[in-house]
């Protein structure tokens, strides 16, 4: 028969196994509820972002624009640190996630905190000759670019800038180290050519074994301009379906 004091070690085990299991389900639990709040607070911060640039956006009749290939797009002025400068939008993520999301200069946790697609400082501008650079958070703070590993080669990615729509199209995909400042140089991956086309790099976190919920890679997704589109003339017919898109 065991003795009274082995009883006792038993049952304070089980009390403390049990207490163990319960604070793990509540630590589980404030992740779980965290993440959610604080990805729908940053994206709330993000659309607010949005409905604010379009009102300095020329109005764009809802009618296909053709697309302008034989002359380059408006040259766009420099954004201060933390301003929005563009909208970028990706059609194929439409009723994922936010398929429209500001883009503010600046890469600081400021600027991706809030759901923003963040342009790298010192590379091209939406439209520009070189590597319009951008980064955004995967998971937690809107989970803006939770869909990046989904694009394929051809889809595209449209910028809204205040006066016209740019439109870039995917074509390829790397998943590298973050040192691999490269995959942002003007040429992607050769940062000792000096370029003469228009490219579109989005970055974000990424993990080979936990994929979206890790941040020891980054996913890196190149695009190549194909042409633009004055607002006035309409808009691109990728987004004449979406009523968000103005």
């Amino acid at each position: 028969m065991a003795s009274r004091a082995g009883r006792v070690v038993t049952g304070i085990l089980g009390l403390l196994g049990e207490l163990m299991i319960t604070a793990g389900l509540l630590i589980a639990g404030y992740l779980a509820w965290d993440v959610w709040w604080d990805s729908n607070a940053s994206a709330a911060i993000a659309v607010e972002a949005v409905e604010e640039f379009k009102e300095t956006l020329v109005a764009a009749p809802r009618q296909k624009a053709e697309l302008i290939t034989d002359r380059p797009p408006p040259e766009m002025e420099p954004a201060a640190e933390g301003e929005t400068m563009g909208i970028l939008i990706v059609p194929k993520w439409y009723d994922k996630t936010m398929n429209q999301m500001p883009i503010k200069e600046g890469t600081t946790p400021y600027v991706l905190d809030r759901a923003a697609a963040g342009h790298y400082k010192d590379t091209a501008l939406p439209g520009e000759v070189g590597n319009f650079s951008v980064a955004g958070h995967r998971r937690t703070h809107g989970n803006s670019f939770r869909f990046i590993n989904e694009l394929e080669a051809g889809d595209q990615i449209i910028v809204s800038t205040d006066t016209t729509w740019l439109v870039y199209e995917v074509t390829d995909y790397e998943i590298v180290l973050p040192s691999a400042i490269e995959v942002v140089a003007p040429v992607p991956g050769k940062p000792d050519e000096v370029p003469v086309d228009r490219y579109l790099t989005m970055t974000t976190c990424h993990s080979p074994q936990t994929g979206e919920w890790g941040n020891s890679h980054r996913w890196v997704t190149h695009s190549k301009f194909i042409g633009w589109m004055d607002r006035a003339d309409g808009m691109p017919e990728q987004v004449l379906e979406d009523p968000e898109v103005k």
